[in-house]
């Protein structure tokens, strides 16, 4: 089991602080999709939870050990990240960007095992890609870019994903086969954690839920039970109606409070 843990965690900036004594448990089988308006403080949680960067106070426990003391490569091959608004600043292919996603079990010389090649190959079917392969990542729309990052965060098959808003720049076609495979990691007994602006998906697809606001956790627990519109209407300031939450039915709707 993969148990992620953040005690009393707070990150500041310019003497304020933009994560305010977070302390939750995530353990695997979970897609806790953490959602909240913009500032919140969900990147830079993220950010630490991955290990990126260390709290002014608190610490981050990944199976019991401090994660800011973990051997770098070995903790690369537990977990993967996928941060906001990835760039290619290279002209790679598709396939050898995907590739990095295996960096940290590469050999040290020689191309890659016959192994590693098919989870490649997989990675590029998999995230609608093939047409792809050979073209340089610097060229690919902001939709194409976005999937071809998640094929990279994913090919290793990491018991640990954190992904800061994987669905951004999707059509609803590629968004919804996103959530759909974050949610396959978790029923397959990975832990995932993502943060998702579309509510309606995160009502749909997520176990669990963690809400910030202002630097805070405010709330965090199953999706059907803690996904709320009272909850919605503090966080965003919007009249909200929720059905169906935590099933595949649920729906999201709301207008300006």
């Amino acid at each position: 089991m993969t148990r992620l843990t953040a005690e009393r965690v707070t990150v500041r900036r310019g003497g304020r602080a933009i994560v305010d004594d977070v302390s939750l448990t995530l353990e695997s089988g979970s897609f806790v999709g953490l959602l909240g308006p913009n500032g919140a403080g969900k990147s830079t949680l993220m950010a630490a939870l991955v290990g990126l960067l260390r709290p002014e106070e608190g610490s981050v426990l990944l199976d019991g050990a401090p994660i800011a003391g973990m051997d770098r490569r070995a903790l690369a091959r537990t977990r993967a990240y996928l941060p906001q608004n990835p760039r290619a600043e290279w002209p790679i292919s598709v396939e050898r960007l995907v590739a990095l996603g295996l960096t940290p079990q590469l050999p040290v010389f020689g191309p890659l095992s016959g192994t590693m090649q098919a989870q490649v190959h997989a990675a590029i079917a998999q995230f609608d890609l093939a047409q792809h392969r050979d073209q340089p990542a610097t060229t690919l729309s902001g939709g194409e870019l976005a999937r071809a990052m998640l094929a990279r965060a994913l090919v290793g098959e990491p018991d640990l994903l954190l992904a800061d808003e994987p669905l951004a720049g999707l059509d609803p076609r590629h968004a919804l086969d996103g959530v759909r495979r974050l949610r396959g990691l978790a029923d397959d007994g990975r832990l995932v954690m993502a943060s998702i602006h579309e509510l309606t998906l995160a009502a749909r697809y997520t176990t669990h839920v963690a809400v910030m606001l202002e630097g805070e956790l405010i709330a965090f627990g199953p999706t059907a039970t803690t996904l709320t519109s009272a909850l919605l209407a503090e966080v965003f300031e919007v009249n909200a109606c929720i059905t169906g939450a935590g099933t595949p039915a649920a729906m999201v709707d709301f207008v300006a409070a």
